[in-house]
């Protein structure tokens, strides 16, 4: 692996930025989403949490284990990066302290011991990256204690919509992300164990069902099929269908809570933004929603 080289504050201003701004393309609202019981993400060597920034970039990742290490350090526990596995960066502040008569340049501690108004201090903001720990090979991890949590338990009301629904596509519990993939017909979702509880598990299935209801042997809504998934355009409608169409679901069943109905202002607010001038757009996005409920609970005429 290489170096990392040197960046500007220009580069990684736009690396923090580019990350950000590609899981809200994705749908992804880091601070709103609902699994990752086992904690804050933290370096896994250490066990310190990270903040600020890069507590924002590592929850859009959406990894299952919140735990993270560098090159160096999983090179130290004998083990190796993944093929193809991605980093992530993490930003921290490099600070350089000279003397301003001399130019020598000093440590933090010489300068903290000088008059002041003699030291010239800067920051200079860079950054390194780090891997999941799932993405780390050749070591039996044992994670670090997470707490107790009670079984799963199935809501009785949302698992028979589920059952009564006609022709949902499958259901499969994979990877820790959430989404309905249209050309194979199929949605994953992380483990039932990850989220936070019962009633975000089904919020977010819900998501993902509704969206399964514009494949073109359903409802065949164009902005879920009809288009190249280039068009931020129609994404931005069809994001808004499924998170009302979820919305009406979770009401149905009554798992409707005050956090929940937060998360999904934040979502919906989003994907406004991106089509602000379509005066038409709640009220098409909000009947297409009723219509995929209609089709999920039978009710269609």
């Amino acid at each position: 692996m290489k170096r990392q080289r040197k960046n500007s504050r220009k580069d990684v201003y736009q690396v923090v930025n580019e990350r950000i701004m590609a899981s809200l393309e994705r749908g992804i609202i880091p601070w709103k989403q609902p699994w990752a019981v086992m904690g804050l993400p933290k370096n896994f060597h250490s066990g310190k949490v990270y903040k600020g920034i890069n507590l924002w970039l590592l929850l859009s990742c959406g990894h299952a284990y919140p735990y993270y290490l560098t090159f160096k350090q999983a090179e130290g526990y004998g083990a190796k990066i993944r093929k193809g596995a991605k980093s992530v960066p993490v930003v921290y502040w490099n600070v350089v302290y000279r003397h301003k008569e001399s130019g020598k340049k000093l440590s933090e501690a010489e300068a903290r011991k000088l008059p002041k108004g003699t030291v010239d201090r800067k920051a200079f903001l860079k950054y390194y990256n780090v891997f999941n720990i799932e993405d780390i090979e050749g070591v039996k991890w044992v994670m670090p204690e997470s707490g107790e949590k009670a079984p799963f338990q199935t809501i009785k009301a949302c698992e028979e919509l589920l059952g009564n629904a006609p022709d949902l596509p499958e259901i499969r519990h994979g990877e820790a992300q959430a989404y309905y993939h249209p050309a194979k017909d199929y949605i994953n979702m992380p483990a039932k164990e990850l989220f936070r509880s019962e009633k975000h598990y089904y919020q977010c299935l819900y998501h993902e069902v509704v969206h399964g209801t514009g494949h073109q042997k359903r409802l065949n809504r164009k902005e879920l099929w009809g288009t190249s998934g280039k068009d931020k355009n129609s994404y931005s409608r069809e994001e808004l269908t499924a998170e009302m169409g979820a919305s009406y679901l979770s009401n149905l069943c009554c798992i409707w809570e005050k956090d929940q109905q937060e998360n999904s202002s934040a979502y919906i607010k989003h994907w406004l933004g991106q089509l602000k001038n379509d005066k038409r757009l709640l009220v098409e996005a909000a009947g297409k929603a009723q219509k995929a409920v209609d089709y999920l609970t039978g009710k269609m005429a």
